[in-house]
């Protein structure tokens, strides 16, 4: 196997690797960061409460589930316009709250998660071709 194959196979294999991994840290695809906060009617914050979320046009299956933090707050990720629902129960007590994504009003300065992708990818190729292509134009000619 040349030097060259196995650079080739291990650069392949850590980017498989690499994509493998699940990251919750940042979504690519993800369009808005929505929060609401969930409260009881006297005004006390629903702290670990369990949270339903539907997505706009899917009122029956939820599309994430989780719960609060400690001031009844619960953070995800829209990644459609419209009007989602979410759903928070504690032990005696229920909460829901309709909130509108997009509109008019929220520019979206998002860019394109295939424009990062292809950019990344020609990083990763010019200092492959430095190393192998240019020792190459360096040799004596016989």
């Amino acid at each position: 196997m040349t030097k060259r194959a196995v650079v080739l196979t291990v650069t392949l294999t850590a980017l498989y690797l690499l994509a493998a991994v699940p990251s919750s840290a940042f979504n690519l695809f993800a369009t808005h960061e929505v929060t609401a906060q969930f409260a009881t009617p006297d005004g006390k914050s629903m702290a670990d409460a369990e949270v339903q979320v539907f997505a706009p046009g899917e009122a029956k299956t939820p599309v994430l589930t989780g719960r609060t933090d400690g001031n009844g707050k619960f953070v995800f990720e829209a990644d459609r316009d419209g009007f989602w629902s979410a759903e928070a129960r504690s032990a005696d007590q229920v909460a829901r709250v309709m909130i509108r994504v997009g509109g008019e009003t929220q520019p979206q300065s998002r860019i394109s998660p295939f424009l990062v992708f292809g950019v990344l990818a020609v990083l990763l190729l010019v200092p492959i071709w430095y190393r192998f292509l240019r020792p190459r134009s360096r040799r004596p000619r016989p």
